[in-house]
């Protein structure tokens, strides 16, 4: 029966079913600047900020024409029935047709500096726009390493359960020389069966895993499907190596550059002056309105004797002039909205506050996990090498048939979970730094 399991097991293992490794030849392995490059192009949250950076663009191309004159014209027909005025101006019972065409034109001299300070608001609402769009894009871009280095770890877990099931199924077949040659009860066989069918089913829920980590990947892509999807492995060796960190600088000097650098810091410094010169535009309203008009109007009346061109040359009329505005009382309202645009400004100081306040913090937890995932590492190397000489030793004593079972398993079991507690390691590293490199501004390259 358990002969039977080991079979079934081994099949399932070794089978392209079991196995995301076979592929086939035009598949292509994905590396994370070709992810982060799709995802950036197909994430439905930049795409949104992209067209925000539209709209604040056409909002500004609207406040720049502001300075242009308007035109505008219209065209009238009446028919009065009865007692009307005539085209003399005179009172007469009759029935009259008449119609007007009319041509205005207004262009604003002085508005209180508030097209100029409309101007700049909206270049800075388009330049946090663009700030908050280049966010988006790196958040996507540390989702997707995240989910990258998850792959890969989870691919180094697939191969260390791999070892795992190579050494068992060998310890499996020397248990049956040396029970066959009398060394052995036949009990060791049945151990060793049990401890390769376990490696297999570790190995296959460690092949699960990984196919459920691409996924997660290829649905993070925003691809249609997951099928023959799978990812390139990179050297990470110079990601490890204790030099890097001195590199890294301090916490305080990766605050520094990342308070310059960040998007979302920037944008709020932005959306800050934004606010400042909304007050201005607020003030605007204070100051006198100069405008500049002109127009041209002309009427044709059915109770004169003329036609239609000689009547629209004579009725015809010019006009240009002047027109000033001075705001003297509209109940408080410039007041209240001065005052507004102030409070505007005190929240969005706190806003700008705020994000330098979280930036700080999240860098610290960042640089001291950096340094703790360091020491991790380097605790783990020593842990996994001390392991390995110790099963290297017992797999000595199993060979010359001098170790038990119980004894090589242990071994084997502690190997295991120093190399599985490595790899953990190793990524926790790998990311960490990471991050520090991605507050520094830094792109996000393995």
């Amino acid at each position: 029966m358990r002969t039977t399991l080991i079979v079934i097991l081994s099949i399932l293992v070794l089978s392209p079913f079991g196995s995301h490794a076979q592929k086939t030849s035009s598949d292509r392995l994905w590396t994370l600047d070709d992810c982060i490059g799709y995802a950036q192009q197909h994430n439905t949250a930049i795409r949104q900020r992209s067209l925000q950076i539209e709209q604040q663009d056409n909002d500004l191309t609207t406040a720049r024409f502001s300075r242009l004159p308007n035109l505008n014209a219209s065209v009238g027909y009446n028919a009065s029935f009865g007692r009307g005025t005539s085209s003399d101006n005179t009172y007469k019972t009759e029935t009259l047709q008449t119609g007007s065409f009319d041509v205005s034109a207004a262009m604003p001299l002085f508005q209180g500096f508030q097209i100029n300070r409309t101007i700049k608001g909206g270049k800075l609402d388009l330049a946090a726009a663009m700030q908050d769009l280049e966010r988006a894009r790196e958040d996507v871009a540390v989702q997707i390493m995240t989910l990258y280095l998850q792959v890969l770890y989870q691919k180094e877990l697939v191969a260390i359960a791999e070892r795992q099931l190579q050494l068992s199924t060998r310890q499996t077949e020397r248990s049956r020389v040396l029970f066959s040659s009398g060394k052995q009860p036949r009990s060791a066989v049945y151990e060793s069966e049990a401890l390769q069918s376990n490696d297999a089913l570790n190995l296959t829920q460690a092949r699960n895993d990984l196919q459920l980590a691409l996924l997660d990947l290829s649905q993070a892509l925003n691809r249609e499907s997951a099928a023959g999807f799978d990812i390139a492995t990179p050297d990470l060796t110079p990601l490890l190596t204790p030099a890097l960190a001195a590199q890294t600088g301090s916490a305080e000097e990766v605050y520094d550059r990342a308070a310059e650098n960040r998007p979302h810091i920037r944008a709020e410094r932005i959306r800050l002056e934004s606010s400042e010169n909304a007050v201005r535009i607020a003030r605007s309203a204070l100051y006198p309105t100069l405008m500049l008009r002109g127009g041209f109007g002309t009427g044709i009346y059915s109770s004169m004797d003329q036609d239609f061109w000689p009547q629209f040359r004579k009725n015809s009329s010019e006009f240009v002039g002047l027109s000033l505005s001075i705001p003297i009382f509209n109940r408080r309202a410039t007041r209240g909205n001065i005052r507004t645009a102030k409070i505007a400004v005190q929240k969005q100081q706190l806003a700008l506050q705020e994000a330098e306040q979280n930036l700080r913090k999240q860098i610290e937890q960042a640089w001291y996990s950096a340094e703790a995932a360091g020491a991790k590492y380097r605790s783990a190397e020593a842990a996994l090498a001390s392991a390995e000489i110790a099963f290297g030793y017992e797999q000595e004593k199993a060979e010359a048939g001098r170790s038990t079972l119980f004894d090589f398993n242990d071994a084997k079991t502690r190997m295991e979970k120093a190399a599985s507690e490595l790899v953990q390691a190793k990524f926790e590293l790998v990311f960490r730094r990471k991050i520090l490199d991605y507050y520094r501004g830094e792109s996000l390259k393995l």
